[in-house]
């Protein structure tokens, strides 16, 4: 095997599982909420709207807060910035158990989106220094299974800690953001000791092919660099109509997967017979959509990667899923929960050639606040739709006001996309 080759097996085999289970971990903190909705609403006095609005607060601490967090990690390292953004989630999250009203449950979602700001386009940021273009998609689509297998494993695992109810005296939500925010405190200490920023740094990588894989990056670099495709510095990457572009088409991706993840367990629900609606039945039910988003995640981030082809991997995908919703709208029961599903698979399926195109033209400080300038402007869509989903079902025929809703962002998303410039191929 090539050195060059080797390398990138050693970054799959070594790098990727353990970036994958932070992000499993970081997801779950920030949906987990969906899964104890039933519970906390009851507890605390919460409408629809109620709980739209504390899901979707955790937004607007995520959003304020991603270019500063991202820059600072740039500038101390990844290790250092990651470990913090951990332990700082970790401990909000645990605070959560402790919540007695709507207050402070909207106030704690709130510093949990300040804490674990920076996070994920760090995480894009950092394996853009390690993995080559040609293979990112993939790489990153790997990556970014976290967030279905995160809803995948959900399900079960909230409903397993949902069962806790009574036992030392504490409802079973209270267990559950207790137990489940324990992980990205321990892994935190992991992180500081283990996280290599560079691949010169990384002890299981072969040096001749840490040497051939920095090789390959100093080459990439350089030639982006000649050819005048890269924009560096925060300020000239804030005037790049392409990241704005990039963030326009991110807003309505955002609203179409945190609108279906947020809400999924009510559409499970809603399919199943009211005698069958217990909670611990529909959360492993609510883990079907993330499987089918699993597989097509894996196969959109390989075609993306084997064409080097990103704009139409990700107008598909959007394209479809739109379509899904909008058939979902005039449907009922099982078949309006297999559109939905088949939607939210294929809304997920356009993240790996999604966050493949910011490295093409971004580099420096222009990629660590680029990219999360896009992922900041993208989840304002996070923010807004649990919140617009919760007012509009409370409307009559709710429910399908508020899929046609997300059902036209993401047709105004793929429309968007359309306008994305293909950048030349990556040398494999």
């Amino acid at each position: 095997m090539q050195p060059l080759d080797l390398a990138l097996a050693q970054v799959r085999r070594h790098l990727l599982p353990f970036l994958f289970v932070l992000y499993v971990v970081a997801y779950l903190d920030r949906v987990n909420v969906s899964f104890a909705a039933a519970s906390v609403s009851a507890d605390l006095g919460l409408t629809s709207a109620g709980y739209g609005f504390a899901a979707g607060i955790f937004f607007l601490g995520y959003v304020l807060f991603e270019v500063p967090s991202n820059l600072m990690l740039n500038r101390v390292g990844a290790r250092r910035w990651i470990s913090r953004i951990l332990l700082s989630w970790g401990l909000v999250a645990a605070l959560m158990a402790l919540i007695k009203t709507s207050h402070e449950l909207f106030g704690l979602r709130l510093l949990l989106g300040i804490a674990e700001a920076g996070f994920f386009p760090g995480i894009v940021l950092f394996l853009s220094q390690w993995v080559p273009a040609a293979h990112r998609a993939k790489t990153l689509a790997g990556f970014m299974l976290a967030i279905p297998v995160a809803g995948l494993l959900g399900g079960p695992i909230s409903a397993a800690l949902l069962s806790l109810h009574g036992i030392g005296g504490l409802a079973g939500w209270r267990w559950l953001f207790l137990i489940e925010a324990l992980p990205a405190i321990v892994l935190s200490v992991v992180v500081w000791q283990r996280l290599p920023n560079r691949p010169r740094e990384a002890r299981w990588l072969d040096p001749a092919a840490a040497e051939a894989l920095e090789a390959r990056l100093a080459s990439e670099r350089d030639q982006v660099q000649l050819s005048g495709q890269q924009v560096h510095g925060l300020a000239s990457a804030l005037r790049e109509p392409r990241l704005w572009l990039l963030s326009a088409v991110y807003v309505g991706v955002a609203t179409g997967f945190y609108g279906f993840s947020f809400w999924i367990p009510r559409f499970v629900a809603e399919a199943l017979p009211m005698a069958s609606r217990s909670p611990a039945l529909v959360n492993l039910i609510s883990a079907f959509p993330y499987g089918l988003a699993v597989l097509a995640m894996l196969a959109v981030g390989r075609s993306a990667d084997r064409h080097q082809e990103y704009r139409w991997h990700v107008v598909g995908p959007l394209a479809i899923a739109a379509l899904g919703l909008g058939l979902a709208i005039a449907s009922q029961g099982v078949l309006r929960l297999l559109l939905i599903s088949s939607a939210t698979a294929a809304a997920f399926a356009c993240l790996g050639p999604f966050w493949a195109i910011p490295p093409q033209f971004l580099g420096g400080s222009g990629a660590a606040g680029g990219i999360a300038a896009i992922n900041s402007v993208g989840n304002i869509g996070g923010f807004l739709a649990p919140i617009v989903m919760g007012h509009l079902m409370l409307l009559p025929h709710g429910d399908g006001l508020a899929l046609a809703a997300l059902a036209g962002m993401l047709v105004l998303s793929a429309l968007l996309a359309m306008g994305l410039k293909q950048a030349a191929p990556a040398p494999l």
